[in-house]
């Protein structure tokens, strides 16, 4: 903790970085954290509180003119400013309730008020990368039917259309550079009818990794609705629910919530790699199935029902237990899958489709072992562990044999591509009865064209054991079957879509046989010519890194985390220049080199050379004679696509990337030497190192431009890194009720969380940048915090030495620039007594240490706990023996961990001991090279001393002061987290309550998408409808005042005639409530006596009658019919059974949803007496989802055909939906924003050609006829719908015409 003389260069800095002050005073530059740490060593027996950047004037919202507005780095929670906002807006609402008793009637007239609030809260300075929690008065805000507009303050941001609409475009600001929401008609009858206090979670990314970020893999594969976009709901009982899909507030499902903190973090994303998991069960290859399972058979859901490939819950096994839990979620329902696909290609991401094999094998199995002959498999194994039986190596092995081949080969299945049938977004399976490796990929293939496309699918991973079998003839039958399985998907998917195999990054090249042959396995996939890509799943060894420095590779950096030894470490090292034998040879760093005297190609052992494997001829060697001819792989022909790279956030991650921890799986290990501790810089690090080696800012020596085709060798777009999680953070990992493998977050391989934090090394040039210095060196800082906040304007001194008292780093200067740097690391000067300079005056070595009592017992540190929803916490360091009693306190505004600030804690306060000597000699010019920060081996009087140098002055001799300083009191292992306390929403029964969405009844603007009728009998008087989405908190939506009608058929109803009354047919009803009664024809034209039929699976058709014949009590026959109104003919085409239910439409129906915002979205309602509230007994709820059919197109009619020498001229006359009765109009409204239609030719069921339309007539050309069926056709079948803009096509008509 130093002083530095910098001379004018120092003055600048001093100047620019730190403000006047640096300059003002002698021009020095106070080291980072000196003034703190100096003061409790030099300061006397006082207790110190020291204060930087504070959140605690952040708490509160406020309105406060000229407030500053703070700078978030990271993760924050911010209350902001209120910087426009209306006067509360009233709303009156008198209700009369007539009450019947013995003295008569009363009528009670109530008056309630509900006020609304529009405004806007500045949160801080822009631009930020999203917005995420919101807090209203502490508790989190459901957003979802919330009007909030978010604003993230970049530098182009229109003003926000809602302010502009009540202030007028001339004077309203845009608020540029200023994070800010926008809140629309706010209820704030929950608030008090005050302005809630508002705090809202707010990001901004700076990390360098974060930037690079092109590509990820999205897992967690095994789960049945994580990837879906709806809120789905577990069904307990009747009206009793649970959260299955949503564990946010701000989101319909957490895959949405993921999806955007994804998008958040890394603002160049182009490619996701979806993982979808099917469940392998041996490792025998010929007896394995691979198939999908669900989490468990006896779970309901709702609104959807869990289906793979045509399987239910009935039919498909549950995957296996681990601790009294399911050991994986189950196989993603493939409705979900295409959800995830679409919703990703909304967001401009290019997907890849990833079927995935996970091994669901139990601990305490009975499937022997094929590779040691054991009774049981290890349980949870890796995929690449699969082989034949007895596996290569063991006594009768079968490798090498026919046998061998007829095993893959029943791995592989026979499916085919004809076997499966898309319908819709459903794709059926009607071929052998298997399940296999073909089976899982092929229906995805199909499933991916279902969904839209998708830019790539993956016809496999990791495959390692099985793709390099061999049979009887020496050829690899796995690798035969991938590249004909290749062929097929291709065929499936279309030329557009890239189809490859992704082995893992020991399978990729060449096998070494048992008998010394080499062979190149994969290269059968690799030339295909429906292969496009290489896959690797990318995980070569990037260090071999020991604790303390007698190792090898201290020699080449000073720590795991530097970033060129780590990229240097792709082209050298281990599987590269050399390689350990055994367990014993890595533990004892016995090196053998990786050579080939024979044939001088080295690379063909080298795993991780993909550069000279990539461009050179493959040839194989077989009884020790290299092949004259090569494989099928052309050099250079084909780019590289790493489809999987990543690192374990764990110690020593980088010296085995591939180690993940897993308790219930036999692979659960640490990678060699590793402690086990949490390291989230050596993922951040290992990744850099492979981005910038393959990555798009690589150059063209790392990875060479390509000779056969536009590009690189490894794509640097399509380089996907392992991996992001569909569950959004915090609530994944920290929910561990919910998700079991929360556990493995903290030292896994999960990007999710620590992307879109706070690298020190970035947060310290970022505060630097935003200071207006630029050119600053941090990148040998380590460590991250989840979010930093100044909340005022200061200096870049004032904001960064609270970070480097707390994180333990300094500044200084090298080469005219600022260098940050951790303590106690870098080289060590040696200084003996002899190369000390005696100063007239003074000793030659002055020591002085000080006293106990002057050095604190404990360390306090008060942050920011991102694992408990932002509050505050502190957390203490004390020593357990001493005399002193004081303590040493910082309050900052950092957003961490507790085991994070612990860390920190602990060094402050071991550093502050090991520091309580203070040294003071002189030296030579000759040593002017020593800066403070340096450290120092002194020998004196035969006792070395490895002190720290704190100050210099240039004098006749340097006069040095130094502190003694002890290293490994840096380098702390972080503990383990504690349990993180993340709130969760909650989740969402009988008066007779039907949800009805109908086609639009009415020309109401916006219109009503859904409808609610409540009946009673006898009637309680005014009911009221209360709304939720997640069965946790109602808002009141609407009274019904009056009881539906409901009944049911009590006979079958057949179809009748269309659009026309139907004179001798009758339907026969019996009724629950309410009376019928006849009307005129002109009455019902007019609308009365409208019924809808309702079924379950099956749309509803509405029902006019003329005539009600009361036929015995609550029981009437109905003629007169008028059928399939409103365009619900379609209904009607099959007979409706007895049982049906009926609601008669009429005044009573309420409307509870309407306009296209409404589309897709799940209710929860209770109905009940007005009187009581919506947790009273006598509550009814009911749950559904809105649906489009009041916005669907009516399907044309009319269908007319004739021939002309173009072609055959098509003709059709549309429906609308609205205002389509009056006869006065010369059309009918075109009741969609624009007129479109979708008209296909038919071949059956085969689509010969699709033609869009803007207007209701087409021309099929003669040519088209032609090419489509080889010759005219007398008759032609046609479909044909009109499309909307909110809902896509609507119904469709076919029909056969003769042109």
């Amino acid at each position: 903790m130093a002083t530095l003389l910098l001379g004018a260069a120092g003055g600048l800095i001093g100047g620019a970085l730190f403000g006047p002050i640096g300059a003002v005073a002698g021009r020095a530059l106070g080291a980072l954290g000196g003034s703190v740490i100096d003061g409790a060593l030099l300061g006397g027996n006082r207790s110190r509180h020291a204060e930087g950047p504070r959140l605690t004037d952040l708490d509160v919202m406020a309105s406060t003119a000229g407030a500053p507005l703070p700078r978030v780095y990271g993760r924050a929670r911010l209350a902001g400013q209120v910087i426009w906002a209306l006067k509360l807006k009233e709303v009156k609402k008198e209700e009369t309730q007539s009450v019947g008793g013995k003295g008569g009637s009363l009528s009670a007239s109530t008056t309630t008020y509900t006020y609304y609030a529009n405004f806007a809260v500045a949160l801080c300075e822009g631009p930020v990368s999203r917005i995420g929690r919101i807090w209203a008065d502490g508790k989190l805000l459901d957003t979802r039917r919330l009007h909030i507009t978010t604003h993230l303050g970049g530098a182009d941001e229109p003003p926000d259309s809602w302010i502009e609409a009540k202030q007028g475009e001339v004077g309203t600001p845009a608020y540029r550079g200023v994070a800010y929401l926008v809140f629309r008609n706010l209820d704030l009858t929950d608030y008090g009818n005050r302005l809630p206090q508002i705090t809202v979670e707010v990001e901004r990314s700076i990390g360098t990794l974060e930037k690079q970020v092109r590509a990820v893999t999205l897992i967690p594969g095994a789960t049945e609705f994580g990837y879906d976009t709806r809120n789905i709901r577990q069904v307990y009982g009747e009206a009793s629910y649970g959260p299955e899909n949503r564990h946010v507030t701000s989101f319909f499902s957490d895959f949405e919530a993921s999806l955007d903190q994804l998008l958040g973090a890394c603002p160049n994303l182009a490619r996701v790699s979806l993982v979808v998991s099917w469940f392998g069960d041996d490792l025998r290859a010929g007896q394995c199935t691979v198939r999908p399972k669900c989490e468990r058979t006896n779970k309901a859901t709702a609104p959807a029902l869990w289906s793979v490939a045509g399987q239910t819950r009935l039919t498909t096994p549950a995957v296996s237990q681990y601790e009294g839990r399911a050991a994986y979620g189950g196989t993603p329902a493939d409705d979900s899958v295409v959800r995830a696909i679409q919703r990703m290609a909304e967001a401009g991401l290019k997907v890849t489709l990833n079927p995935f094999v996970m091994m669901d094998i139990p601990a305490g199995n009975t499937r022997p072992d094929p590779w040691t002959g054991a009774a049981a498999q290890p349980p949870h194994p890796w995929r690449g562990r699969i082989t034949c039986d007895p596996a290569p190596g063991r006594t009768g092995t079968v490798d090498g044999t026919a046998a061998c081949r007829a095993q893959v080969a029943a791995l592989f299945g026979t499916a085919g591509a004809g076997d499966f049938t898309r319908i819709g977004t459903s794709v059926i399976y009607h071929g052998p009865e298997e399940w296999s490796l073909r089976r899982m990929v092929l229906h995805y293939a199909h499933l991916a064209v279902a969904a839209g496309g998708v830019e790539a699918i993956l016809i496999g991973s990791e495959m390692a054991a099985l793709t390099r079998l061999t049979d009887d003839t020496g050829a690899f039958p796995a690798a035969a079957a991938l590249a004909q399985l290749a062929a097929e998907v291709k065929a499936v998917v279309g030329a557009s879509t890239l189809v490859s195999y992704a082995a893992d990054w020991t399978e990729y090249g060449a096998q070494v046989l048992a008998n010394g042959d080499m062979r190149f396995p994969l290269d059968a996939v690799w030339g295909a010519d429906a292969v496009d890509f290489i896959g690797i799943d990318y995980y070569p060894p990037l260090a071999d890194w020991r604790d303390g420095s007698a190792h090898l590779d201290a020699a080449l950096a000073q720590s795991i985390h530097d970033r060129a030894y780590l990229k240097a470490n792709l082209r050298r090292g281990e599987a590269f220049d050399w390689f350990y034998a055994d367990d014993a040879a890595r533990a004892a760093q016995a090196r053998s080199p990786i050579t080939d005297g024979a044939f001088g190609e080295p690379w063909v052992y080298r795993q991780k050379d993909l550069w000279s494997w990539w461009a050179n001829a493959h040839h194989e060697r077989t009884g020790g004679v290299r092949s004259v001819a090569p494989t099928a792989f052309v050099p250079g022909a084909k780019p590289i696509r790493l489809m999987e790279a990543g690192c374990p956030a764990v110690d020593k991650g980088a010296n085995r990337p591939s180690a993940f921890p897993d308790a219930k799986s036999a692979e659960n290990r640490l990678p060699p030497f590793s402690s086990g501790a949490r390291d989230d810089l050596i993922q951040r690090r290992t990744l850099e190192a492979i981005l910038a080696t393959f990555g798009a800012d690589a150059d063209t020596a790392d990875n060479p431009a390509a000779p056969l085709y536009p590009g690189r060798m490894v794509e640097p777009d399509a380089l996907f890194l392992w991996s992001w999680d569909a569950r959004p953070y915090p609530q994944f990992p920290y929910a561990t009720d919910v998700w079991a493998d929360g556990a493995n977050w903290a030292t896994g391989h999960w990007l999710t969380g620590r992307l879109g934090a706070a690298p020190l090394d970035a947060l310290v040039a970022t505060l630097a940048a935003d200071s207006g210095i630029a050119d600053v060196d941090s990148a040998r800082l380590s460590g991250a915090v989840e979010g930093y906040v100044v909340e005022q304007p200061m200096t870049a001194r004032a904001a960064l030495e609270p970070l480097a008292r707390a994180f333990a780093f300094e500044a200084g200067e090298e080469d005219g620039r600022m260098v940050f740097r951790p303590r106690g690391q870098g080289e060590v000067a040696e200084i003996a007594t002899d190369d000390l300079v005696q100063v007239e005056g003074t000793p030659l070595l002055a020591v002085t240490r000080a006293q106990e009592t002057e050095l604190p017992l404990e360390v306090t540190v008060g942050f920011v706990d991102a694992l408990r929803d932002y509050r505050r916490a502190t957390v203490s360091s004390r020593r357990l023996a001493g005399r002193s009693r004081h303590a040493t306190q910082a309050d900052l505004a950092v957003v961490a961990s507790d085991a994070v600030m612990v860390r920190a804690a602990d060094v402050w306060l071991q550093d502050l001991w090991a520091g309580r000597e203070t040294l003071s000699f002189s030296l030579p010019p000759s040593r002017l090279a020593l800066a403070p920060g340096d450290l120092v081996r002194l020998t004196f009087d035969g006792r070395t001393r490895l002190v720290e140098i704190v100050r210099v002055e240039e004098a006749e001799a340097l006069a040095v002061t130094a502190r003694t300083i002890e290293p490994e009191v840096f380098d702390v292992a972080l503990a383990e987290e504690g349990a993180g306390a993340i709130a969760l929403p909650g989740a969402s029964g009988p008066p007779a309550v039907r949800v009805l969405d109908l086609p639009a009844l009415s020309e109401a603007e916006p219109v009503p998408l859904q409808w609610l009728a409540a009946a009673a009998s006898p009637w309680p008087g005014t009911l009221a409808i209360w709304r939720s989405t997640d069965g946790a908190s109602f808002e009141t939506l609407a009274p019904v005042t009056a009881s539906a009608t409901f009944g049911t058929l009590t006979a079958p109803l057949a179809p009748g005639p269309l659009w026309r009354f139907d004179r001798h047919n009758g339907m026969e009803v019996t009724l629950q409530t309410s009376l019928l009664v006849s009307a005129g024809e002109a009455e019902v034209l007019a609308g009365a006596n409208l019924l809808v039929l309702l079924a379950e699976d099956r749309a509803p058709e509405i029902v006019a009658f003329t005539e009600a014949e009361l036929v015995d009590a609550g029981s009437y026959r109905l003629t007169g019919l008028l059928r399939g109104l409103a365009g619900t003919e379609a209904a009607g085409a099959e007979a409706w059974p007895a049982g049906t239910r009926i609601v008669r439409l009429d005044g009573t129906l309420v409307s509870v949803a309407s306009g296209v915002a409404a589309l897709g979205r799940s209710f929860i309602y209770r109905v009940g007496s007005a009187r009581d509230d919506q947790g009273a007994e006598e509550v009814t709820e009911v749950s559904s989802t809105v649906s489009g059919r009041a916005l669907a197109p009516l399907s044309p009619v009319h269908v007319r055909a004739r021939r002309t020498a173009a072609g055959v001229a098509l003709s059709f006359i549309r429906r609308t939906r609205i205002a389509g009765d009056g006869w006065e109009a010369v059309e009918v409204p075109l009741g969609e924003a624009s007129e479109a239609y979708w008209l296909e030719i038919l071949d059956g069921e085969t689509v010969r050609r699709s033609l869009s339309l803007t207007s209701p007539e087409a021309l099929y050309a003669a040519a088209d006829e032609i090419a489509d069926f080889g010759a005219p056709q007398a008759e032609l079948t046609v479909r044909i719908a009109q499309l909307s803009a909110s809902v896509g096509a609507g119904a469709a008509v076919t029909a056969s015409v003769r042109p």
